[in-house]
């Protein structure tokens, strides 16, 4: 029998009514209850529940992140898997970190939630959190993934896209795997990561000096000056396309190059990603000494950007 940690951290997962409005409700208590009225999961996997926080996940912060990222760490060895109960609005943020800090990890770290509470009537939560353990038990999986509404994600490569349905993520790149019937495939061995597993939860200490910005016809760049100034030391620009920036924007955050300031440019397309070097606004942005994301989700670039600063890199590792 697989032995399985269970970390709930709040979200839509967890909530229940209030005079408020749903709210999350994680606790020891509720943890019980959950896995009682699942006998089918509790009969085939060994599972250890630890509340970690109760959020709303918008509320989801560097240092909760490093809270999750350790609490998962520790963990390494001592579990077949791990699985995450994360509230879906800030879970591709959380995915991306933990791909970050949690490289190469040698168990599967799965994140899962829902759109309606676990205990409401016809909720996505209980496929979602039967899925994530069988994941969470497949050793093909060792990883950081989002298991949800029957799909896999990487979870440096997904994103939420629709904030009602039950298929509320999509791969910016390739969709990991599928779980039927309980039953997970996996569809792209070739984006799962490899090497010697490092957990290093540095980055969190540089989530506050990073900004995300999407360019659009109404962006002053002497918000860029202004940002710097107050201690920003790293941009994701959200481009247009395939690496359309604003020439007014390419040439701030050139002065900002010269100051140390690290940019890393996103599109603002799903898929297909950034190619700087197709139009002339994308070669004069990298002239300037901004970085090209490639593929990259906005989710994983933000990680990225924070790790970089915390290591004190200027350049993506090939």
């Amino acid at each position: 029998m697989k032995k399985i940690l269970w970390l709930l951290t709040g979200g839509t997962f967890s909530c229940v009514p209030s005079d408020s409005g749903l709210a999350p409700a994680s606790s020891d208590t509720q943890a019980k209850e959950i896995l009682l009225s699942m006998p089918s999961l509790t009969e085939k996997y060994d599972i250890v529940p630890k509340v970690l926080m109760n959020i709303d996940s918008t509320d989801m912060t560097p240092e909760r992140l490093r809270t999750i990222a350790e609490a998962a760490d520790g963990s390494v060895g001592s579990f077949d898997g791990i699985v995450i109960t994360h509230g879906t609005d800030s879970m591709a943020y959380t995915a991306a970190a933990l791909s970050v800090m949690l490289s190469s990890v040698p168990v599967p770290v799965v994140l899962t939630g829902s759109q309606r509470p676990f205990f409401a009537e016809n909720s996505d939560a209980r496929r979602n959190f039967g899925d994530a353990f069988a994941v969470a038990a497949d050793s093909r999986f060792c990883c950081v993934s989002v298991v949800f509404d029957g799909k896999i994600f990487l979870g440096s490569d997904c994103t939420k896209t629709d904030s009602v349905s039950n298929d509320a993520f999509s791969a910016a790149e390739k969709q990991l795997g599928t779980v039927n019937d309980g039953v997970p495939c996996l569809l792209s061995p070739d984006i799962l990561p490899c090497g010697k597993y490092s957990f290093d939860a540095s980055m969190c200490g540089y989530g506050d000096k990073i900004a995300v910005l999407p360019v659009h016809p109404y962006f002053g760049a002497s918000v860029i000056p202004l940002l710097v100034s107050s201690g920003i030391r790293g941009f994701v620009i959200i481009c247009y396309g395939a690496g359309g920036i604003p020439c007014e924007i390419t040439e701030e955050l050139g002065k900002a190059a010269d100051k140390g300031v690290v940019t890393i440019a996103v599109s603002q397309c799903l898929h297909g990603g950034v190619d700087m070097g197709i139009y002339a606004v994308g070669t004069k942005a990298q002239k300037a000494g901004i970085i090209s994301g490639g593929n990259m989700t906005v989710e994983y670039a933000a990680a990225v950007l924070a790790d970089m600063l915390a290591h004190g890199k200027t350049e993506l590792m090939k």
